[in-house]
């Protein structure tokens, strides 16, 4: 592990010369490379449940946050609609939300049925169903009329929010945790 770290420190170092082309190639790099440590620490530690618990429930459509467009693009295809340089839209109704400065998914959102949790939860399904497969939410919040669901991963860096209106889950949400 400080063997890791002193290579990202190394990185660091390097790319403060370097030219934009190379620090996007480096950092793309150094995200792979973390999630790769991520992943192998988790399974090291005999918590390879939940490396596989993060995919299950805070994936939706496929998607994680922290991927880059270009996974997206070979789960989803290409986006039918863009706004700006870091919001898209594709077919099956995902909105993604990619970070400027890393390239990451930072956020994914629908409002549609048919996309599901990596858990089977979707739009559309009852309040029950979603506590049932996600168990008692981290924080519960209402306003205007709507109820939100909010949980966490153990490691806090995702966090996924449903929006209950009327006893069924009208939006779902996931983001890398702030």
């Amino acid at each position: 592990m400080k063997r890791i770290l002193a290579i990202f420190s190394m990185l660091i170092i390097f790319l403060t010369g370097c030219g934009n082309e190379v620090k996007q190639e480096a950092a793309e790099k150094i995200q792979e490379t973390a999630g790769e440590v991520k992943e192998t620490a988790a399974k090291i530690a005999g918590d390879e449940k939940s490396v596989q618990n993060v995919t299950e429930k805070f994936s939706l459509g496929g998607i994680l946050p922290g991927m880059t467009l270009e996974e997206v693009k070979n789960i989803l295809g290409e986006p039918t609609a863009r706004h700006d340089d870091d919001e898209f839209i594709f077919s099956n109704g995902l909105f993604v939300e990619i970070d400027e400065h890393n390239n990451v998914v930072k956020e994914i959102q629908t409002h549609q049925a048919g996309v599901k949790t990596g858990a089977g939860v979707e739009v559309g399904m009852s309040e029950q169903k979603l506590i049932d497969a996600y168990g008692a939410a981290d924080k519960v919040e209402n306003h205007d009329g709507k109820t939100e669901y909010k949980y966490r991963n153990s490691d806090g860096l995702f966090k996924i929010e449903f929006e209950i209106f009327n006893g069924n889950i009208s939006e779902i949400k996931i983001q890398l945790d702030d």
